[in-house]
């Protein structure tokens, strides 16, 4: 069910969700919480209204004027501050008058015996406590698998036009270098197919691979630019997750506001993290080959068997150590760049922040970076496959005809792009939420978010600097 009080957009609350769910929550939703514009809390007060529209930069398309202060009304007959003194048959609120005296019905100590027909409290029994407040795509605890996976995909579906409108432009103007080159490469390899197909022994002495410099130097500066561009599409679209989570719904104008005094840091993180990871996957593919050569050192002395057991069981250890090394560094640096955007830290503090948050949930980390992984690269596969297979059946079928290339290059473009456009917002949004879920274990941000949607007051991506206060 959706919701929209103004500039808020509520994609839906779940009744059914439990709070005790997941990790455990410190200082767990009382009765009195309510979604904004929702029904009233627990202790008769009206539930909050909306807050005003955030700052510039984060204001949503509709934003009034600041909402009224709320107003709670006079205090209940028999309420006052404690050690008051209650007139004669007055009864005094819960909580007041003799130990023990005046509990509410059905409450009492763990393990007590409630009567029949009588309701245990939240927490006793078999009740479950309240839901947490949900404001934007997730509820504010603690999240699990589920929760994870099913916002990274509520915030595709109720903000298209940002996460996916966005990736697809920024990817757009990325990608065409690397259209280009793969142009050329197309080209060429339709005219490689044609001579192998007459000649299956012809060599070009001077060109032996087929591929003019030209073509794979545009393919590679494509790649680059393409890395960038998923880069500063990453920084874009974590300030967009970190407000959808608090209900808010920016779009291209105001993610790009948010972040365009980071961009250099984006783009500095986005290089250095990719350094340290091509560093890591080096070394252990170096230690493979290290067993390599001496497996073949075994074998030109004479023991075959020996040596082939030896090649087989380093190449194994060999991918097995890279892909150990490689996911390794990837969880311990993947937050860094929601640090940066979100907590305005320095390439090398966010760095350091991420290392800190992951300390400890390594392995459920990895899990999910790795089942998202598999998911985007699924999506990848059956988007740009039936682009690439067009464009390598053009370059076959009209070998050197400039047309065809450039088709097959056009189609290449397009396969890749609609790709990127689909899948780095989510696996942004799991990586963003997942960084969220770190915070609401490890230093409460929950109850800051919580405070800050029942204060009602505009709120942007200070939120989650670590010394703000709700």
């Amino acid at each position: 069910m959706s919701q929209e009080d103004g500039h808020r957009d509520v994609p839906g609350e779940n009744p059914g969700e439990s709070a005790g769910s997941g990790a455990s929550e410190p200082g767990a939703a009382a009765d009195d919480w309510a979604a904004p514009g929702g029904a009233p809390g627990g202790d008769g007060r009206p539930a909050s209204p909306p807050p005003a529209a955030p700052g510039p930069g984060f204001a949503a398309p509709g934003s009034g004027q600041a909402p009224p202060a709320p107003s709670y009304g006079a205090p209940q007959p028999g309420y006052g501050p404690p050690g008051a003194q209650w007139q004669q048959g007055q009864q005094p609120p819960y909580g007041h008058g003799a130990p023990g005296a005046n509990v509410p019905p059905g409450y009492g100590p763990p393990g007590a015996q409630w009567q029949q027909g009588q309701q245990p409290p939240y927490g006793h029994g078999t009740q479950a406590r309240p839901a947490a407040p949900r404001p934007g795509v997730v509820s504010l605890r603690p999240m699990t698998l589920g929760d994870v996976l099913n916002g990274a995909f509520t915030l595709i579906r109720h903000n298209p036009k940002t996460m996916v409108g966005l990736s697809l432009l920024v990817m757009s103007v990325a990608g065409i270098v690397s259209a280009f080159g793969m142009t050329g490469y197309m080209a060429d390899y339709g005219l490689l197919m044609e001579q192998t197909l007459e000649d299956p022994y012809y060599s070009d002495p001077d060109n032996p691979l087929g591929i003019s410099g030209w073509s794979l130097l545009g393919l590679l500066g494509g790649s680059l630019l393409t890395s960038l561009g998923l880069a500063l599409v990453t920084g874009l679209l974590t300030v967009v997750v970190g407000m959808a989570v608090l209900g808010y719904k920016l779009g291209p104008g105001e993610a790009w506001t948010a972040v365009r005094g980071r961009i250099w840091p984006i783009i500095g993180l986005s290089v250095l993290q990719s350094l340290i990871l091509f560093a890591a996957l080096t070394a252990a593919v170096l230690v493979g080959f290290i067993g390599i050569f001496l497996s073949f050192a075994v074998v030109a002395v004479g023991n075959e068997v020996v040596g082939v057991l030896l090649l087989f069981a380093f190449i194994v250890v060999m991918f097995a150590l890279g892909f150990a090394v490689y996911w390794w560094f990837a969880v311990r640096i993947n937050f860094a760049m929601s640090a940066l955007v979100l907590e305005g830290l320095g390439v090398g503090g966010a760095l350091a922040r991420s290392w800190r948050l992951t300390e400890g949930s390594r392995w459920r980390v990895f899990g999910i970076l790795l089942l998202t992984t598999i998911l985007a690269y699924f999506v990848v596969n059956i988007l740009v496959s039936p682009f690439q297979i067009g464009g390598l059946l053009l370059s076959m079928g009209f070998p050197g005809v400039l047309w065809a290339a450039v088709v097959a290059g056009v189609l290449s473009f397009a396969g890749t792009t609609l790709a990127h456009a689909i899948t780095a917002p989510f696996q942004v949004g799991v990586s963003t939420l997942l960084y969220v879920d770190l915070r609401m274990r490890r230093e409460g941000l929950d109850l800051k978010l919580h405070s800050a949607v029942q204060s009602g007051r505009a709120v942007g991506p200070e939120i989650y600097l670590p010394g703000h206060s709700a």
